[in-house]
């Protein structure tokens, strides 16, 4: 029988912003249920009003390595099969894809539906959910990255809506061999995902799925619709729900989907709702 866990990863320090742990606690409420399938919350600290501090050119550095591992511990224990990972930030994929290919091998291709590379390093950002992709294919945050024990072939990674990366993530895609291009909404087709799969021979796939490649005219809850916000350092996605709708469920069809995971939920109106009626004597 094939075992599948849900893991709910709250990592809010690798974004640095509290909004994520909300997030991710709200993805795992919408999200359909399934008593086969086990939830797990990982356990981390709560946003707290204390600034974080940059440490080695990352924000919290070691909380958030924390958090990595001990997802990483809680997927170990339960030795799934497959993997639903609700975030928090992007960083979230990370223990789970290193377990999945450590399960998988060359089997395991990954399908990044991101409008960013997330290949950074220390030196160009310093938030570590811009480097996620880099710590899976050993590169990345140095720190982050040597606690990956199966590092990723550059050619098992498929990027889906990404938007023109700046000069330096153009050079990093480039040192690191990361075949990748700019998409519009001509870009988004199934078919051309698919060819890929069957031409490298991938039998397992994982989903990497971060939200913000959607277009923020559409879909409100991301980092580019931030309330009070209107300036951002990169470009935000153009992606709309239809096409996202299609872009999973032909890859669902098709394959063997063994991970998946959602982050960068930003739901800035639950939760300044959330905030006014936790400010009611009536509900204390």
């Amino acid at each position: 029988m094939t075992k599948t866990i849900r893991l709910i990863a709250p990592d809010w320090q690798g974004g640095n912003k509290q909004a994520y742990y909300f997030g991710a606690e709200l993805l795992s409420w919408l999200a359909p249920k399934n008593d086969n399938q086990k939830e797990i919350k990982l356990g981390i600290e709560q946003p707290q009003k204390e600034e974080l501090q940059k440490e080695n050119g990352v924000i919290a550095q070691s909380a958030v390595k924390d958090n990595v591992n001990m997802a990483a511990e809680a997927i170990a224990e339960e030795v799934p099969d497959k993997i639903i990972t609700f975030g928090g930030n992007c960083l979230v994929s990370q223990a789970p894809f290193d377990y999945l290919h450590g399960k998988y091998g060359k089997e395991l291709g990954v399908v990044w539906i991101d409008s960013h590379p997330d290949v950074s390093t220390p030196e160009v950002y310093h938030h570590e959910h811009a480097m996620v992709l880099g710590n899976l294919l050993g590169a990345g945050d140095p720190e982050l990255s040597k606690d990956v024990k199966h590092p990723f072939h550059p050619n098992s990674f498929y990027y889906v809506g990404m938007q023109k990366p700046n000069e330096q993530e153009v050079q990093l895609l480039e040192d690191l061999q990361l075949n990748y291009s700019v998409q519009g909404k001509e870009s988004f087709k199934v078919k051309d995902i698919q060819k890929w799969i069957n031409e490298n021979g991938f039998t397992k796939i994982a989903v990497h799925l971060d939200l913000d490649v959607l277009d923020p005219a559409l879909f409100r809850s991301l980092y580019f619709s931030e309330p009070g916000v209107t300036e951002f350092p990169s470009e935000s996605g153009k992606m709309t729900p239809e096409e996202l709708l299609n872009i999973l469920t032909g890859i669902f069809k098709e394959n063997d989907v063994v991970g998946l995971t959602v982050a960068e939920f930003l739901p800035w109106d639950d939760i300044n709702l959330k905030n006014t009626l936790s400010a009611l004597d009536i509900f204390k």
